[in-house]
């Protein structure tokens, strides 16, 4: 059963995802995709299971997740791992880094930044920092935008 806070955080991912995504302006397309990158961080820095109920409402029926399909079940798993493993994460994007491209043709663009992170995970007590290149591909060819893709690649880490 989802809680009271796990339904609020989801009805804050449905806000960036479910507004009608047909017949927009190529700027509102970039502004769209700059704010959902951004949601998207700040819903992956909460310390709790409510990123995995937004799958569905994120992501397309299939997703490039770092260079594999995954089906929307598949990720949820996956990303559910990634909570357990790391149950505490903060994500933000570096200021100045952020670029949007899109195709106003095909309706989809794409989301790239250089990331800034610290995860831990206290009962095991491990830490790890630092940066990483990531990439969100996002399509408004639907009924409402979805994530397409979500890559990227590791810069400096230190565990701690």
């Amino acid at each position: 059963m989802i809680g009271t806070k796990h339904l609020a955080a989801v009805g804050l991912i449905a806000v960036a995802f479910i507004s009608p995504a047909k017949a927009i302006a190529p700027q509102e397309m970039k502004d769209r995709t700059a704010f959902i990158a951004d949601r998207y961080l700040q819903i992956w820095s909460s310390s709790n299971v409510s990123p995995v109920e937004g799958v569905p409402y994120m992501y397309g029926r299939t997703v490039q997740f770092y260079g594999k399909p995954y089906s929307q079940a598949d990720l949820q798993a996956e990303k559910r791992r990634a909570i357990s493993q790391w149950p505490i994460r903060r994500y933000v994007h570096r200021p100045g880094t952020m670029r949007i491209d899109c195709n106003y043709a095909s309706q989809k663009c794409a989301a790239r930044s250089t990331i800034d992170f610290s995860v831990s995970n206290p009962s095991r007590g491990t830490r790890k920092i630092g940066s990483a290149k990531f990439d969100l591909g996002v399509s408004f060819a639907g009924p409402h935008p979805v994530i397409l893709y979500e890559g990227g690649s590791s810069n400096k880490n230190r565990n701690l």
